[in-house]
């Protein structure tokens, strides 16, 4: 079979059971194949392996889109793809495990949310959107069912998922990026938001796409743009205070003329103890799509209560500590410590999503520059100086932001990540050729699969890390002595 045969790329052709061991513990099935809980050889952290079957699989295309958005989009509330390999019949996706189940479930067994728990819920959703479209990403298939639950034992806390209907756009451009790829510029969580104005008059989307109960009038019609997915999210925000959709029918012909209409009802028992900002909301996010909020507008609405947590100046202090020692560590370190910190069980990460929150007041999903700053100045009186040298040493990627993952690696103290049992993960997801060594050309490759859809990596960034790995004298080495020599801060 030719390379045409496969639907990735050539680093996608690598045999999945080397690197991972898949048990018969099946969670899921869906249209495409099925979902089974792995194993990273060697450790025991878990994953959910998604195997398709590639002769199911109609559209090509879309199908290599969505796995290219998944690669790029790294958020607290978007659910993550680590890997993917392929065969000759199956495509296998490594994907974040999460136990808690749909969110559909849980509106079932809950039957409708009071206002304060649907905010927390609520809040999550619309972060994700916003960075989603900021990303140039419309999603246009949310609904309940695409919505995980990251534990059982956890009410709240979601991850948005499926992300096969989505399409890419550029916020400058009348026309979707058929091509897949997304540009540079839409991938700039820090670039003004196009004006409201010039948002509004853009059609960006063509493709009649989307769930009935769900879909936003104007894609019926075939011209839209990315407030699509804002309509969707005040629908889901609808069902959660009532526990049943506005819109509904016999069947899907009848629902589709309810969506047409866009009447709301407000007078039922369940909206009686409703606060009238809550029902405000749902009706500027429900409505023609030319009056209808964009997300981040909606995540400004008071309803939102968007003000976030107060850390405490000792907290603080000790994430400044964290940040300058990460900042000094060789670029090579960082990078290790960045993908270890991209394998992170959720539970583990949790308890830092106050912190990078208060870092973005502005929910882009990314750190500024200027945010930054004024932090360290206002709370801990740093000047503005050395804020800048700490960021500098942090933006790995030199991007001017610090995305959710490079965060998260420089508050956490160093030696919790360069330590035997944390870089035996790093070691067996890097050592592609299963030598049981670690060489430069390993090192090369799997960067080049994890940075394939990144586009805001520099070339010099790779180059710069496989030299520093050159010259720690590494290579070769069986996993206990990489572990010591590499563990050893320089």
């Amino acid at each position: 079979m030719n390379d045409q045969s496969y639907f990735l790329g050539e680093e996608s052709h690598r045999d999945i059971r080397l690197y991972y061991d898949i048990s018969n513990n099946q969670l899921g099935k869906g249209s495409y194949g099925i979902v089974q809980l792995g194993k990273i050889k060697g450790t025991n952290i878990q994953r959910a392996i998604k195997i398709i079957d590639k002769s199911r699989v109609s559209n090509v295309e879309r199908f290599k889109l969505e796995v290219e958005i998944m690669m790029r989009l790294d958020h607290p509330s978007i659910l993550r793809l680590y890997d993917y390999f392929e065969d000759k019949k199956y495509v296998y996706l490594v994907l974040e495990l999460c136990t808690g189940g749909e969110l559909f479930d849980r509106i079932i067994a809950s039957k409708y949310y009071n206002e304060d728990d649907a905010r927390v819920i609520f809040k999550q959703m619309m972060k994700a959107i916003y960075y989603c479209h900021l990303n140039g990403v419309c999603h246009r298939d949310l609904k309940p069912e695409n919505f995980i639950m990251v534990s059982k034992n956890d009410p709240f806390t979601l991850k948005v998922i499926d992300f096969g209907l989505s399409r890419t756009f550029n916020h400058n451009d009348a026309s979707p990026q058929t091509s897949g790829i997304l540009t540079q510029k839409s991938l700039d969580p820090n670039q003004q938001t196009p004006s409201k104005g010039r948002r509004q008059t853009r059609a960006v989307l063509k493709t009649k796409a989307g769930t009935p109960f769900y879909i936003a009038p104007e894609v019926l019609t075939g011209n839209y743009n990315e407030k699509c997915d804002v309509w969707s999210a005040g629908v889901i925000l609808y069902i959660l205070f009532c526990g049943y959709p506005p819109f509904y029918g016999e069947n899907n012909k009848e629902i589709l003329e309810a969506v047409k209409k866009g009447k709301l009802e407000f007078s039922s028992a369940e909206w009686k103890d409703k606060s009238k900002l809550a029902i405000d909301l749902i009706k500027r996010m429900v409505i023609n799509h030319e009056s209808r909020l964009f997300a981040d507008e909606v995540l400004k609405h008071p309803w939102m209560n968007s003000k976030h947590a107060k850390i405490e100046s000792s907290k603080l202090k000790d994430i400044f500590i964290n940040m300058r020692e990460y900042s000094k560590l060789s670029l090579l370190r960082k990078t290790v410590i960045y993908f270890l910190a991209r394998n992170m069980y959720e539970d583990e990460l949790i308890k830092h999503h106050d912190y990078f929150y208060y870092f973005d007041p502005n929910d882009q999903g990314s750190v500024s520059l200027d945010n930054f700053k004024s932090i360290f100045k206002s709370s801990l009186g740093i000047n503005e100086k050395e804020s800048e040298e700490i960021f500098r040493g942090l933006d790995i990627f030199e991007n001017n932001y610090i995305t959710y993952s490079q965060f998260i690696s420089a508050i956490i103290p160093h030696k919790e990540f360069l330590n035997e049992k944390k870089l035996g993960i790093f070691f067996n997801l890097c050592d592609i050729d299963k030598d049981d060594k670690l060489s430069l050309d390993d090192l090369d490759k799997f960067m080049t699969i994890q940075f394939k859809y990144r586009q805001n990596v520099p070339g010099k960034f790779k180059s710069i890390v496989l030299n520093e790995f050159a010259n720690m004298k590494i290579q070769g080495l069986l996993f206990p002595d990489f572990a010591k020599i590499f563990a050893k801060v320089a």
